[in-house]
């Protein structure tokens, strides 16, 4: 019996260190970004040149985790932080932190639900439709045109469903947190719907964002978006439209719209010809007069590996019946519009993720 024992509590290290092995097995840690970098240069009324940050696609770092809790539930966490890969500095204004993203949540047979700060489930939705990836000086400015246009919303409770023959649903609520509030105010939610199915692809979102100060009015906006794309095996083609009503406390609604087509096309084994065409509709809140602008990108992309590629892309966006005044979209406002409302630019970097 004595030898019994003695073999026993000789074991419980080994066993201790299995049950640590089992628990690591069931669970994973993945660190993973993208840094990119692009020498640009900016014509308009003057001319702006330095190296930015995210010319083909955002630079950031994060970390995200799974737990396996059995029977098909996962535990999760996502942290990412956005850098600014020219300086090094955290893109976010406030030093080094987890903008990007920082959730937690569950997944399982359900889909997943995840609490935090995140894209909204609109954004994720539209993003891919736009071959420049809403970044550099070819992304489009769907999400800038309409006031208080959030890629990402504080406070938020999402849930992503599996796919259902190709067909995913999404939907999120996030919460106002103020004082004296109710569950509708200052708060945000959208949906979404998207169909993925061989080379087809189709997305419908809807959002709405409740009483926003912004520029001192108390607005009310709500937001569509429609995209679609087709991959024919030797190009791929891309369309979305995007329409943002903003009604302040008291007074009309005014509205702004996108229309975007774009094209990617493979060249050799490693190269891809991108090109993107955006038409801006747009009404800041308080102006009266309705904007125009156009905007006509070409991009080249040359993949060194499945993780780091070169590229080079050219930009021209021209704002129609320009008013100095008023203002308008640009590239880089750094650079100033031309008297005419143009700017034109190029960048050529270096992209690598891991």
């Amino acid at each position: 019996m004595k030898t019994m024992k003695k073999k026993l509590i000789a074991s419980l290290p080994f066993l201790a260190a299995a049950a640590t092995g089992t628990a690591f097995a069931q669970s994973s840690l993945t660190l993973f970004g993208n840094v990119d970098a692009a020498a640009t240069v900016i014509d308009g009324q003057n001319t702006w040149s330095g190296l930015k940050s995210g010319g083909n696609k955002d630079s950031y770092f994060g970390l995200r985790g799974v737990e396996d809790l059995g029977g098909g539930l996962k535990a999760q966490f996502w942290l990412e932080s956005g850098i600014n890969a020219d300086s090094g500095s955290g893109d976010s204004g406030d030093g080094l932190d987890f903008k990007r993203r920082s959730t937690i949540g569950l997944k399982g047979n359900f889909g997943e639900v995840n609490l935090g700060r995140d894209e909204t489930a609109a954004y994720k939705a539209m993003k891919r439709y736009d071959v420049f990836n809403h970044s550099g000086i070819g992304g489009s400015q769907a999400w800038g045109v309409g006031n208080n246009d959030d890629k990402r919303k504080d406070n938020l409770i999402s849930y992503a469903s599996p796919s259902f023959g190709g067909v995913t649903l999404s939907a999120n609520y996030a919460f106002g947190e103020t004082n004296h509030s109710t569950w509708k105010t200052k708060a945000y939610y959208d949906a979404a719907v998207s169909y993925d199915q061989g080379p087809w692809s189709a997305s419908l979102a809807m959002e709405q964002q409740n009483n926003v100060d912004f520029t001192g009015a108390n607005i009310r906006q709500r937001a569509y978006s429609l995209g679609s794309s087709y991959d024919f095996g030797n190009f791929k083609l891309t369309g979305a439209y995007r329409q943002a009503r903003n009604t302040p406390a008291g007074l009309s609604s005014v509205k702004s719209e996108t229309y975007s087509l774009g094209t990617a096309l493979p060249v050799g084994a490693a190269g891809v010809v991108k090109a993107s065409y955006n038409h801006y509709r747009y009404q800041p809140v308080g102006v009266a007069t309705k904007l125009k602008a156009d905007q006509l990108s070409l991009g080249y992309e040359y993949n060194l590996s499945k993780r780091t590629a070169l590229y080079g892309t050219y930009s021209f966006l021209k704002n129609k019946d320009y008013n100095a005044a008023i203002g308008g979209l640009s590239l880089e406002p750094a650079a100033l519009l031309s008297d005419s409302g143009k700017q034109h630019g190029l960048q050529v970097g270096l992209r690598h993720t891991f």
